[in-house]
């Protein structure tokens, strides 16, 4: 009796341990609603966030379709605009992203401190409604419980999915993490079978007990002792049966853990590897672009010194071209100046006759001043005889004409001797042919040179722009190369993250196997402050070790009480052996002294009935027959002692039905009122998830989240969705309205066969009534009408009989 003792008291629940007001007092502190306000504001911010930045992508797009298609002189004004365009965009994206990312992490700094209020309000629902449900209702409530709670934990996920980059980033890294519920689950449910088969122990020693105090009163019932090893044997098979499946399961669980865990390090190790190869990779690939990217911008860097020089080349070309242009003008204008002057006071003797007739000077009024600038390139010879010289080019290319200023006085002077010079007229007029001849040659030379350099400068320009827009062309590919490189790099793991992981995975080992001492762990985390989550994985290490420490002694005490108890069975069984011994020996003792005193009674009643005796023999016989009635009598009082225990048994089990069958109609009215909640909270459940949808599309989401946390469906969702389908279904709902309605319009004798019809077909027993009542009724009907023309017939028979011989005999009379 004191095992039981000290195993209630180890059960008492301790109420330090729950972690109810530790939950209260979170939550009040908390204040739920207020972060809810703030969560909505920040919602619609991302969503205004999201909104403006596609306006400015959409700007961005037409003003780069717009750059494109201007031509080389545009895009030098265009060019200031698009870069400030994208500075603006991408200031305006990292303000951002730092509003999400702070956003996520207050939101994850709050709840990464939260105690989890699932163990509280599951432990208070399954308290109250475990006392009243047995074991499988117990399973039944425990998983609706769980699948509602966990249908509500995704439905507030699914609100408080706002941080965009920063979870996406969380989830790959984690998404290659293994689950620790499994090996949670497990430890709880060898609790809870730890803890029943406590309970169970307990039931078992108290019964051992009420058996020992039975059989000490009960030793020569053998029906009992027998009805007392079968429910003896039972607990113990099941025993030793939830022993042998809780270490099955501890083996399975242990060799799944540490195979899950080799997988990890494995995938870690092989991760790390590529992680470490990309980034060797990327750094070379980087190198080698920067030496392409530098030895690209040395050559832009010549190309447009070059182009510079050739700019201004042709520039200071162009400024001596403009200039000789501009000197020549100025001395067309004196020439014509003097043309006119010469034209209005005729010239004196053969010279001015012959220059106002010359082909020269129609040559000069007939071309245009735009041909006056090649003169600048001509070279005037000083000659006393003619105020046109003809000279060389330059490069020997060709002859220029030109008239010298200072010449005038030479004319006059020539004018003045006309009259002494006729002689040479012809010599002169010759000359003058000659050389107008050989200026015209002069002119188309030069014509052709003209337009040969300009074809030349033409094709220059030509090639240099195509060298320039295959430069721009290199230049464009060379930067869309290195933001590539740099959105890889930036992409890649920084070896911030490589650090990480390598400390992940040390943690990891330390976690899985131990492998590090303590001299060791200071030594890898000496100089580096090891982050909350780190602490908090090696915390709850520690204490799932020291929880598994105290199962395992836990295990070893319950195997201890596991030896004793069968130690006393084994001492139990033995004397129970004994007792059945005894008890057998015990009934064949008096078996055999009750058969034996009934024939000697037998034989004295004979001996009384023939009345041959004496006296003697008749008292002999009355002893006799008082020991045989005594023996009688203590049999009866055994049976009858025996007969009033089995009554208070079976008084006892019907009292236990009794209460059975109360608990059972409390617990069916009861599921019925769960069932009826569980569809009004569905419907509720797909109210909000309706409402929460429009609220998301209100606030101008495009996309709509999907939930990596997402709900599940499941068997006991399906069958609450098919309820609640079925009861808002305007079909069924029509046809019940309709089926009422002709049910009340309806007769009386109607309502009455159509009520009486569904009763004897609904039910078994009416519905064999029925059958035999009806098979009955016409075996009645027919006994009875064969009876009575059985009757009819005697009666009416003679006169019959009589009638039809009179009738037979009429035509013989005749």
């Amino acid at each position: 009796m004191e095992a039981p003792q000290g195993g209630s008291e180890r059960d008492k629940p301790n109420p330090s341990s729950s972690p109810t007001p530790i939950v209260a007092n979170f939550w009040k502190g908390f204040d739920l609603e207020k972060v809810k306000v703030i969560l909505d504001e920040q919602g619609l911010r991302i969503a205004d966030n999201q909104e403006n930045s596609q306006k400015n992508r959409r700007k961005l797009a037409e003003s780069t379709r717009d750059f494109k298609k201007a031509s080389a002189e545009e895009k030098l004004s265009l060019f200031n605009s698009l870069l400030k365009g994208y500075q603006e965009e991408v200031n305006n994206l990292t303000m951002r992203a730092k509003f999400g990312e702070n956003a996520f992490l207050e939101i994850y700094q709050k709840l990464y401190e939260a105690p989890d209020p699932y163990p509280a309000l599951a432990s208070i629902a399954v308290s109250t409604n475990f006392k009243k449900a047995s074991a499988e209702e117990k399973l039944s409530l425990f998983n609706s419980l769980l699948k509602g709670y966990q249908e509500e934990v995704n439905n507030l996920t699914m609100r408080a999915k706002f941080g965009e980059n920063a979870f996406l980033e969380i989830y790959q890294k984690l998404y290659e993490a293994p689950d620790p519920y499994p090996a949670l689950a497990s430890i709880a449910d060898q609790d809870i079978k730890l803890s029943e088969l406590e309970s169970e122990n307990r039931k078992m020693k108290v019964e051992l007990e009420e058996f020992r105090t039975e059989a000490t009163h009960l030793k020569n019932q053998q029906a009992t002792i027998r009805r007392l090893e079968e429910r003896n044997r039972h607990p113990i098979c099941q025993y030793f049966e939830m022993e042998e499946k809780v270490k099955e399961t501890v083996e399975m669980k242990q060799r799944s853990l540490a195979e899950e865990n080799q997988k990890t390090l494995e995938v870690l190790k092989e991760r790390e590897q590529s992680l470490q190869d990309q980034l060797r990779q990327a750094k070379e690939s980087v190198s080698t672009m920067q030496k392409l990217h530098e030895l690209a911008q040395s050559q832009l860097f010549e190309l447009r010194a070059q182009s510079d020089e050739d700019t201004a080349a042709k520039q200071s070309e162009l400024s001596l071209l403009m200039d000789e242009v501009e000197r020549a003008q100025t001395r067309l204008l004196s020439l014509e100046r003097e043309k006119w002057v010469l034209s209005s006071q005729p010239l004196p003797g053969f010279y001015g006759v012959m220059w106002l007739e010359s082909p020269l000077h129609l040559l000069l009024e007939a071309f245009p001043p735009t041909i006056l600038f090649l003169l600048s390139f001509l070279n005037v010879n000083n000659s006393k005889d003619w105020p046109f010289t003809v000279g060389s080019l330059p490069d020997h290319q060709g002859l220029a004409f030109l008239p010298h200023p200072s010449n005038d006085v030479d004319m006059v002077t020539a004018n003045e001797d006309a009259g002494s010079k006729k002689s040479d007229n012809l010599d002169s007029n010759s000359i003058l042919e000659n050389s107008l001849n050989a200026k015209e040659k002069i002119i188309s030379e030069l014509n052709r040179e003209l337009h040969n350099i300009e074809t030349t400068l033409s094709n220059e320009q030509e090639e240099h722009m195509k060298d320039i827009k295959k430069l721009k062309v290199l230049l464009n590919e060379k930067e869309v190369a290195i933001e590539e490189m740099k959105k890889e790099l930036q992409a890649r793991p920084t070896e911030k993250m490589v650090d990480e992981l390598r400390k992940q995975l040390k943690l990891m080992q330390v976690l899985i196997y131990n492998s590090i001492e303590a001299e060791d762990w200071d030594a890898a985390t000496g100089g580096e402050e090891m982050s909350k989550m780190e602490h908090l994985l090696l915390d709850k290490n520690r204490k799932m070790e020291h929880e598994l420490t105290q199962l395992k002694v836990k295990l070893n005490d319950k195997t201890a009480l596991l030896e004793a108890a069968e130690s006393k069975t084994e001492e139990l069984k033995a004397k129970v052996n004994e007792q059945q011994k005894l008890i057998q020996k015990l009934e064949d003792d008096i078996l055999k002294g009750y058969s034996s005193k009934d024939r000697k009674g037998n034989l004295f009643d004979d001996w009384d009935l023939s009345e041959a005796r004496g006296s003697e023999l008749s008292e002999n016989a009355d002893q006799k027959h008082i020991s045989s009635d005594q023996d009688q009598s203590s049999m009866l009082k055994v049976i009858c002692n025996q007969r009033d225990r089995f009554r208070a048994r079976l008084g006892e089990t019907e009292e236990e039905i009794r209460h059975l069958k109360e608990k059972i109609g409390l617990l069916t009215v009861e599921l019925e009122k769960t069932k009826a909640d569980n569809v009004k909270l569905y419907g509720k459940i797909r109210y909000v998830q309706d409402y929460n949808h429009e609220r998301v599309v209100s606030r101008g989401s495009k996309k709509q989240a999907e939930d990596l946390e997402g709900g599940f469906t499941s068997d006991v969702e399906s069958k609450y969705k098919k309820i609640y389908e079925d009861d808002i279904n305007p079909f069924a709902a029509f046809s019940k309205k309709e089926r009422d309605q002709r049910y009340k319009e309806l007769g009386f004798r109607d309502r009455i066969t159509l009520s009486s019809g569904r009763f004897l077909l609904g039910n078994k027993y009416a519905r064999t009534f029925a059958f035999f009542y009806t098979i009955g009724l016409h075996i009645l009907v027919f006994t009875c009408l064969y009876r009575m023309s059985a009757l009819s017939y005697l009666r009416n028979g003679p006169e019959e009989s009589l009638t039809g011989d009179k009738i037979l005999n009429l035509p013989h009379a005749t």
